[in-house]
């Protein structure tokens, strides 16, 4: 089992390699650490309101003082592991998008996908960024920041679908309702567990092709 390659899609196991890098700088090994066990603990169950230094430095293994040469107090911290984990799961989705065919049903398919693995392993992350969007806060902020640019080559994608004549911006806020609809089911599913929708926790498949019909029906008049 310690020789099986760690799921890419786990934020905190990509946080481990860098701890584990021996190749990087100690300090950067050192802080990657800290953020993986700060992972791993709202990936318990956690809250960030429950969080405490002295169980986050038991976690990875290093004494409590050193908590606080890389970051001043908790919320500093989680903000950091949010804002860094809002990237990681930007870099996931683009990538997803661009390495597929052209095809607009393929696209959304692939990123919904990938999205809904992301969520599924990363629910205490996802919780964090979905929970705390609404709040002015570096939560917030890293949250909005991700779906604006997401969004925007979203309605760019539906433009050019369409090719209506209309300016991309002018399909954002189906973008965002569409988007919003994929954040509502997956929370639905992976953190307030409704029972209605349990048998597809574990058919990430599934999930991608219900939330890819519905996307293609309301972005793109059913066509894909």
């Amino acid at each position: 089992m310690d020789n099986e390659a760690p799921d890419p899609l786990i934020f905190a196991a990509t946080l481990l390699a860098v701890a584990r890098d021996g190749a990087a700088r100690k300090t950067d090994r050192t802080r990657a650490r800290l953020l993986a066990a700060l992972a791993r603990e709202l990936g318990s169950g956690l809250t960030r309101h429950d969080l405490k230094v002295a169980e986050v430095t038991r976690t990875a293994g290093l004494a409590h003082g050193t908590f606080y040469r890389y970051f001043p107090d908790m919320p500093a911290a989680v903000e950091t592991l949010i804002e860094e984990f809002s990237h990681f799961v930007q870099m996931h989705l683009v990538a997803a998008r661009t390495g597929t065919e052209t095809d607009s049903r393929e696209r959304v398919k692939a990123a919904t996908l990938v999205f809904a693995r992301l969520f599924r392993r990363n629910a205490g992350l996802m919780r964090c960024l979905i929970g705390l969007a609404a709040e002015e806060t570096a939560f917030a902020r890293a949250y909005r920041r991700l779906n604006r640019d997401w969004y925007g080559r979203v309605a760019g994608a539906i433009a050019r679908d369409r090719e209506d004549g209309r300016p991309s911006e002018e399909h954002l806020p189906a973008a965002y309702a569409l988007g919003g609809m994929i954040d509502e089911f997956l929370a639905q599913i992976y953190l307030r567990r409704e029972p209605a929708l349990a048998h597809l926790a574990n058919d990430e498949e599934r999930i991608a092709g219900i939330l890819t019909d519905l996307w293609c029906f309301g972005a793109y008049g059913g066509k894909g």
